[in-house]
C-alpha cells in the first residue's frame, strides 16, 4: 500500500517526485486541468477506501485538500519551482527544459480555460499577480543560459502565454503590489478570499489539525497576550542603551543602524557566523549528522517575491546524497536581513530547524523511517518543519543567554563569544537576538489570527491589519507581507502551522529539565521525517517520557 500510495503520489506530482530523487520524473509537471484534477481525486479516495494505517490515511487525506484547492496562483509557483529544481539539479538540461516548458505551457492553457470567465475574488487576483515577476524573471534566466534555439523559443512562447493568463486577474493601479497599492485596491474592491467552506477542510486534512478556527483564534490570541509583555520588556531595555523610543520601529532602526550591514555583504556575513553557530548548535542544541550538507546561496531575483528575507529547500530526499539549499535575501526592496541578530535568528530557523530537519531525516539519523514519512512535499508535513524551526529560534536563544551565567565554556562556546564581541559583546547581542525573536513571535502569532480571520470572513485582511498595528505596534505594512502575498498564496491554514505546532513542542520539551536529554530530544524531533501532526506530537510525548 505505501508502494501504491508513492507511485500516486509521483504521477499526481512529478515536479515533487523529481526533487525528491526520482530522476525519471526530470521534465515533467502534473497539467491541472479539471480533467485530471477530478481523475486525480478519484484515484486519490480509491486508495484512502483501502488504506490501512494511520499515516497512510492522513497522507492521503492531505493530498485530497491540495487537489481541492481551487485557484489560479498555484499554477505560477509550481512552474517557477520546477524550473528552478532542475537548474539546481542539472543546469540546462536541453531534452528535460524543453519538455519541462511544453508541460508548462500545457499547464497554463488549461489553468486558462479553468479559470477564464469564473468570478474570481479580488485577493485572489492579488496573489495571482504577485507571482508572474518570479515566473517571467525565471524563463528569462533559462533564456540567458540556454544555447538551444528550440528552448529560448520555448520561453518566449511561455513567457507570453503566462503574460495572458495573468491578465485574467489583472486589477488596476496594482503596479507590483507594493502596499500602498494593494491597501487602496482592497479598501475599493473589497478582499474576501471565499474561502470559508474550504478553511476548515485546510486545517482537518490539509495540515491534521483537530482544532477549530474559533479554537486557533484562542489560543492565538492568549499567545500574543503571554508575549506582549515579554516582547515589550526587552523593547525598554534596548531603548534605554540605544537612546530612542521604545517602539519596535524604532529600536529596529537603531539596531540595524549601528551594525550597518550591507545588503551586499549578507551572505558572506551569514558564511562567517555560520561555522561558528553551526559547531555550538551540534554541541548544545541538536546533533547534526556527520553527512549535512546545505548550501547557502543569495536568493535569485525570480523567488525574492515569494522569499522577501530567507527560505529553505530540500533535495533528494530519497538518495543517499540529500542536500539543501539555504536562501538568503538580499534584494534591498524586498525585507533583508539588517543586522546581526536577524541574521542570526534566521540562521536558526532556516538551517538549523528546516535544513538539519531535512538531512537527519533523509539520512534516517536515530532509525530506519518508514518510506511515506520522509515525504517534506505533502501539505500535511508544514507544520512539523515550520513547527520546530519557530521552536528552534527559543531554544538557541536559551542557549546563547545560559552562556552569560555558565563558569566553563567548552571550547566552541568561547569561539561562539569571541565572536559576538565584534557585535556589542554576549550579553548585548543576547538582548538584540531575543528582541528580534520574540517580534518574530509576535508576527507568528498574529499569522494565526489573521490566517483564521481573513479565511473564515471574520474580519477582512485591512481589519485584521488595523487591529494587528493597534494592539502590537508592529507596522501594519509589515504584517501584511508577513501573512499575505506568500503564506495564503501557498495554501490556506499555511501561515497557523509555525505557532500551534510549535508551541506544542516547546510544551513537551519544558518538561525535560537535563540539558542533555533536551539535546537528545532536540535531535530526535528534527531527525523522525516528516508524518501527520497528530503522529509526530504522540511520537514527541512518548519519547519524551523514555527520557524521564
Amino acid at each position: 500500500m505505501d508502494a501504491e500510495i508513492m507511485d500516486l503520489i509521483k504521477e499526481i506530482n512529478p515536479s515533487g517526485a523529481y526533487l525528491g530523487g526520482f530522476n525519471e520524473y526530470a521534465g515533467k509537471l502534473f497539467i491541472a486541468s479539471q480533467a485530471n484534477v477530478n481523475s486525480a481525486l478519484r484515484k486519490v479516495r480509491s486508495l484512502r477506501a483501502k488504506a490501512k494505517t494511520e499515516l497512510q490515511k492522513k497522507l492521503l487525506d492531505s493530498v485530497e485538500a491540495g487537489l481541492l484547492f481551487d485557484e489560479p496562483q498555484p499554477v505560477l509557483d509550481d512552474i517557477v519551482g520546477t524550473i528552478f529544481a532542475h537548474l539546481v539539479k542539472e543546469g540546462i538540461n536541453d531534452a528535460h527544459m524543453l519538455t519541462l516548458l511544453g508541460n508548462a505551457a500545457e499547464d497554463i492553457d488549461a489553468c486558462s480555460r479553468r479559470f477564464s470567465g469564473r468570478d474570481i475574488p479580488v485577493a485572489v487576483k492579488a496573489l495571482t499577480l504577485y507571482r508572474l515577476g518570479g515566473a517571467l524573471q525565471i524563463l528569462d534566466t533559462v533564456k540567458g543560459e540556454s544555447k538551444s534555439t528550440e528552448v529560448r523559443k520555448a520561453c518566449d512562447d511561455l513567457k507570453s502565454k503566462v503574460a495572458n493568463y495573468v491578465k485574467l486577474f489583472e486589477l488596476e493601479g496594482w503596479g507590483h503590489g507594493e502596499f500602498p497599492n494593494a491597501e487602496r485596491i482592497f479598501k475599493e474592491k473589497g478582499s474576501d478570499l471565499r474561502r470559508q467552506k474550504f478553511y476548515p477542510i485546510a486545517l482537518k486534512k490539509g495540515f491534521d489539525y483537530d482544532e477549530s478556527p474559533e479554537e486557533l483564534e484562542r489560543v492565538a490570541l492568549g499567545w500574543i497576550d503571554e508575549e506582549l509583555p515579554k516582547f515589550k520588556r526587552v523593547s525598554e531595555i534596548l531603548a534605554k542603551q540605544l537612546g530612542c523610543k521604545p517602539t519596535p520601529e524604532e529600536v529596529e532602526a537603531k539596531i540595524n543602524e549601528k551594525d550597518k550591514l550591507d545588503p551586499k555583504e549578507l551572505v558572506r556575513v551569514t558564511l562567517k557566523v555560520r561555522r561558528v553557530v553551526q559547531s555550538l548548535v551540534n554541541e548544545d542544541l541538536c546533533m547534526i549528522n556527520p553527512r549535512y550538507n546545505t548550501k547557502v546561496i543569495e536568493t535569485p531575483p525570480y523567488l525574492t517575491g515569494t522569499i522577501p528575507t530567507g527560505a529553505a529547500q530540500f533535495f533528494d530526499t530519497y538518495t543517499k546524497r540529500p542536500f539543501q539549499y539555504f536562501f538568503q535575501t538580499t534584494d534591498p526592496k524586498r525585507d533583508p536581513d539588517k543586522s546581526v541578530a536577524a541574521l542570526v535568528s534566521l540562521l536558526v530557523h532556516e538551517e538549523y530547524g528546516h535544513c538539519v530537519h531535512h538531512s537527519n531525516s533523509s539520512l534516517e539519523f536515530v532509525g530506519k523511517l518508514p518510506t511515506l514519512q520522509k515525504m517534506p512535499g505533502a501539505p500535511t508535513g508544514a507544520p512539523i518543519t515550520e513547527g520546530l524551526s519557530f521552536n528552534r529560534e527559543l531554544e538557541f536563544l536559551d542557549v546563547s543567554k545560559g552562556l552569560e551565567s555558565k563558569k566553563r565554556l567548552t571550547k566552541t562556546e568561547r569561539a561562539y563569544v569571541k565572536l559576538l564581541e565584534k557585535h556589542g559583546g554576549l550579553k548585548q547581542f543576547n538582548r538584540e537576538l531575543e528582541f528580534m525573536t520574540r517580534r518574530m513571535r509576535i508576527i507568528r502569532f498574529l499569522r494565526v489570527l489573521g490566517d483564521v480571520w481573513v479565511n473564515t470572513g471574520k474580519k477582512t485582511l485591512l481589519e485584521f491589519l488595523d487591529w494587528g498595528y493597534g494592539h502590537t505596534g508592529v507596522q501594519r505594512s509589515s504584517i501584511y507581507f508577513q501573512l499575505f502575498p506568500a503564506h495564503e498564496g501557498i495554501f490556506p491554514g499555511y501561515a497557523t502551522t509555525y505557532a500551534v505546532a510549535g508551541q506544542e513542542i516547546r510544551s513537551i520539551e519544558k518538561r525535560i529539565g537535563d540539558p542533555r536529554k533536551r539535546v537528545k530530544f532536540s535531535t530526535y524531533l528534527c531527525s523522525v521525517g516528516f508524518p501527520p501532526k497528530s503522529i509526530y506530537m504522540r511520537m514527541l510525548r512518548e519519547y519524551a517520557a523514555k527520557l524521564k
